[in-house]
């Protein structure tokens, strides 16, 4: 086995495919609630397959609903990808609509899951934590959407601070965070988490502004990181990092 762990972050906005302005979100808000072309899957498989990647976190992924034509894009994505462990994790259900959620795609062992919905105002946001087996040790994924408002975000911010405290070992935090404000993040600092490096991720059509993230423990030496530029399958560009575990 490999004694590093690639991971690729990835806000996939439901496979909407907004790509090119803001202006299709208007144009394209129909993708949000009725079955569309998934073409935007495929690529992300392809990505997936390119980077090599052992894990990958997604953001505003659909767990199988009406829009999805009631498919789970993470069991579709195990099945083109490598990675064949999937967990979906529930963040918003909307009838038979829409099933919004996190999710992780794994080439190790799951050992363990949960979903933390988070304190928050008045927004409906979840930590959602994979334990996986890597080489004999156990590291913990976690993976989340914060809010826009950042009152609420305040709030989410410092209930997973509290969460990273409360859990020993290894830890990689992915996730679409919606700030850019050091002032904000600099929880995840004190609370013992490196970053890694990465240019402005959102929109992708003209990236302004660093609100995609992650993060890392101490007993992670960072190899590499990257966004992908070209990579435009959603409004937000996916984050590739890897890590080698420390001796």
């Amino acid at each position: 086995m490999s004694d590093t762990v690639k991971v690729v972050s990835f806000n996939i906005e439901y496979c909407a495919s907004i790509t090119k302005g803001y202006w299709q979100y208007i144009t394209s808000f129909w993708k949000y609630l009725i079955p569309h072309n998934i073409n935007a899957i495929w690529k992300i498989a392809e990505l997936i397959s390119r980077e090599n990647a052992d894990v990958a976190t997604f953001m505003e992924i659909d767990g199988g609903s009406f829009r999805t034509m009631h498919k789970n894009y993470l069991n579709i994505l195990s099945q083109l990808t490598n990675l064949k462990k999937n967990v979906f994790f529930p963040v918003r259900h909307i009838g038979g609509f829409s099933n919004q959620g996190n999710g992780i795609l794994s080439k190790y062992e799951v050992l363990e899951v949960r979903n933390i919905k988070l304190e928050t105002h008045g927004e409906n946001r979840y930590l959602s934590i994979s334990k996986l087996k890597i080489d004999g040790k156990t590291i913990n994924v976690m993976t989340t959407q914060l809010a826009l408002g950042h009152i609420s975000r305040r709030k989410e911010i410092q209930h997973i601070a509290r969460i990273i405290n409360d859990t020993p070992g290894p830890m990689i935090l992915t996730g679409d965070l919606n700030t850019n404000d050091e002032k904000e993040l600099e929880l995840f600092d004190i609370a013992g988490l490196q970053r890694v490096g990465t240019p402005n991720t959102f929109p992708s059509w003209k990236p302004k502004r660093r609100i995609d993230y992650i993060f890392y423990s101490s007993e992670f030496e960072l190899i590499n990181s990257y966004s992908v530029p070209d990579m435009k399958v959603s409004d937000h560009l996916p984050i590739v990092a890897e890590f080698k575990l420390k001796k």
